[in-house]
């Protein structure tokens, strides 16, 4: 059966939207050399001097005050010690100014936070990837596409609940795809936690 040339059209159309719209996250994200984060000793540096020419750059999104941030620390220190010797560079950012240096201090000291972590004090670098919540990780490689964006694993259901078993670990998997150069099956998710607020 021959179908109709506006049928065809209208096909065509709909695999050419779902195919853009799978491809959103392999779109490139510039970041600029000069953009400028803040250690939390309150010097300046650019982004430059942070992701250097490692393969990938995560950046985790976190918030001193974020109850699901301070739990996933665990995890989040897990992960880093299990890939921390590969082509990765691990980068927190602490967005805004909502918080001073102390509490920003005590939040690495107390949850131990074993990688390095920065202020995002303008939120240039949050905005540009298009970070809402915290936490929230974001994978590129090194030609800026977006590997992963998303949860770190699905054990947050919302805010204040949790499942009993986690049966999803997103971050762990994407890693482990980029570094044996496999496609990733997921990469988006909804992230679970706090919102950055715009200050």
């Amino acid at each position: 059966m021959k179908l109709p040339r506006f049928m065809i059209t209208l096909l065509l159309s709909v695999v050419f939207c779902l195919q853009a719209k799978g491809q959103r996250l392999s779109e490139r994200i510039f970041i600029p050399d000069h953009l400028i984060l803040h250690t939390l000793s309150g010097e300046k540096i650019s982004i430059s001097q942070i992701i250097k020419d490692n393969k990938f750059d995560l950046f985790i999104f976190l918030s001193p005050e974020c109850p699901l941030c301070q739990n996933y620390s665990l995890t989040l220190n897990d992960l880093y010690l299990q890939f921390q010797h590969n082509p990765i560079v691990w980068i927190g950012i602490i967005p805004g100014k909502g918080f001073s240096r102390q509490q920003m201090l005590d939040f690495v000291s107390r949850f131990h936070i074993r990688f390095p972590v920065y202020v995002d004090t303008d939120m240039q670098l949050t905005h540009l990837l298009g970070a809402t919540i915290t936490p929230q990780v974001i994978l590129l490689n090194r030609q800026g596409e977006q590997i992963y964006n998303g949860a770190i694993d699905n054990w947050a259901v919302s805010l204040g609940q949790q499942r009993t078993v986690i049966t999803a670990h997103y971050l762990q998997d994407a890693i482990n795809s980029c570094l044996k150069g496999l496609p990733l099956t997921i990469t988006h998710t909804q992230p679970i936690g706090c919102y950055i607020n715009d200050f």
